[in-house]
């Protein structure tokens, strides 16, 4: 194996359980890495870390479209029992 391939190995294992969100427990840890992660970089897009932080957001949102799903209504909806 090359070094860069090491390298690189030894960063992912590190990282790739933040691109799997499958269950609760694994999406609660995405929210804390993501909540840093917008207080380290705030909106720059030249920071080092800015295309992890999208990407992660990317990941959390498609978790949270199918596991925390709000239904369409018009507000007053909610409040009727």
């Amino acid at each position: 194996m090359s070094v860069i391939a090491k390298d690189i190995q030894a960063h992912w294992r590190v990282v790739q359980p933040l691109f799997s969100i499958r269950y609760e427990d694994e999406y609660d840890r995405a929210i804390v890495t993501l909540n840093a992660l917008i207080d380290e970089v705030g909106t720059d897009e030249q920071h080092p870390l800015y295309e992890l932080l999208d990407t992660l957001g990317t990941v959390v949102h498609a978790y949270e479209e199918k596991h925390h799903s709000i239904r369409e209504c018009d507000g007053v909806e909610e409040f009727k029992l």
